[in-house]
């Protein structure tokens, strides 16, 4: 079975994404790429026309205009040096402001981990953020959705490569573009396992550094990124702990079941402990916040709001205020290895598209929140 299934669906990645092949991003519509750049389309329109340098984008279709993700950079960049926006609503962080490294980590599988990644880390990017995301799970589902396949192409450096114990590589030869232009990926494959072989022997010899493996080995790279997001494998092993280590900031998908806050409870318990002998290896480190997403929330499931309330009765403003809903239209767009943002408007149903869309951008604001409340800034870009 593992033989047959493994092979259709490397042909099936052959087809879709050969290992040359170079997974592209749609254009975004005059009114899209307002709102991502957080101007009033009047605005907007009025500098496409009038301001020197910005970017007038393509028509299609007779009157449609529309930006790639480029485009959009160079706008934001024409923005600040003409003094359109001040230096304090730029995206990028500036001196003293350190980058931010954000841990998505819940023990309990099926939670929208990847999901939240992807998108959170997309809308950041096409915001204006320079992102970096790791994939630390051997499934490497984050790695697939940006049309990466380490399997077809074996001498693809992976995040193992970046901490196995014998030789690792340096950061900025496993770092990879992605079709985002501020986006990019450390990807993932099986060969992360062969990192908890290695730290569990290295137990034998007294070693004990293995947590703070991937903030070293990110540290030559942290000033080319104003945010780092790492997807995690729904168990507590060795990489997670050395990310955890790495991180400022921890966000917890949770499903709004009484089994996952069952699951939770536990969890966090372990975390405590966790960080409690982080802090001991490290009295300066500490987290600016640690936060839980409501993940794949029905708003019409009776059940699901009671535990969504009880929830934000018994952890109060660590619950986001936000929640990811469960949506077709990501769940349409993951079956073709696309994130909401990657599909055709026209292509989905209006509603579910910019109701799955507001959802996305409701998380991220607050995560984003997060970031700037971190930098001392108190509003957004």
């Amino acid at each position: 079975m593992s033989k047959r299934l493994g092979s259709r669906l490397r042909e099936h990645a052959q087809e879709t994404f050969p290992p040359d092949a170079q997974k592209g991003l749609r254009r975004f519509a005059m009114r899209e790429a307002a709102d991502l750049l957080r101007l009033n389309q009047n605005t907007f329109r009025h500098h496409v026309s009038n301001l020197d340098g910005f970017p007038e984008g393509i028509i299609e279709g007779g009157n449609r205009r529309s930006f790639s993700a480029e485009e959009m950079v160079e706008a934001q960049r024409v923005l600040l040096e003409t003094g359109r926006i001040k230096p304090d609503e730029h995206p990028h962080r500036r001196a003293g402001e350190p980058c931010q490294v954000v841990t998505i980590f819940n023990l309990k599988g099926g939670s929208a981990k990847t999901s939240t990644v992807a998108h959170v880390g997309q809308l950041l990017g096409l915001r204006g953020y320079r992102v970096l995301l790791i994939d630390l799970d051997s499934q490497a589902s984050l790695t697939n959705l940006f049309g990466v396949t380490p399997e077809l192409d074996p001498d693809m450096p992976t995040s193992y490569d970046l901490i196995r114990s014998e030789g690792p590589l340096p950061a900025s030869e496993i770092i990879r573009k992605t079709n985002f232009p501020t986006v990019d990926l450390i990807p993932a494959s099986m060969d992360i396992m062969e990192y908890e072989f290695e730290v569990a022997l290295s137990f034998r010899h007294g070693a004990t550094t293995f947590h703070s493996r991937i903030r070293e080995a990110l540290e030559p790279v942290l000033d080319r990124y104003d945010v780092v997001i790492f997807d995690t494998p729904p168990q507590l092993n060795f990489s997670v702990i050395s990310a955890l280590f790495a991180s400022t900031g921890v966000l917890i998908p949770l499903n709004a079941s009484m089994l996952d806050v069952m699951s939770l409870a536990s969890f966090l318990g372990m975390a405590s402990n966790l960080m409690g002998v982080v802090e001991a290896h490290a009295p300066e480190h500490g987290l600016n916040f640690v936060r839980v997403l409501i993940t794949r929330y029905e708003n019409t499931d009776g059940p699901q709001v009671q535990i969504s309330s009880l929830l934000r009765t018994v952890l109060g403003d660590a619950v986001l205020p936000a929640e990811f809903l469960k949506s077709t239209a990501v769940g349409d767009a993951a079956n073709t290895q696309q994130s909401i943002f990657e599909v055709e408007p026209r292509d989905v149903n209006r509603r579910t598209y910019e109701r799955a869309i507001e959802s996305v951008s409701r998380v991220t604001d607050e995560v984003e929140r997060e970031i700037l409340k971190a930098w001392g800034r108190s509003h957004g870009a």
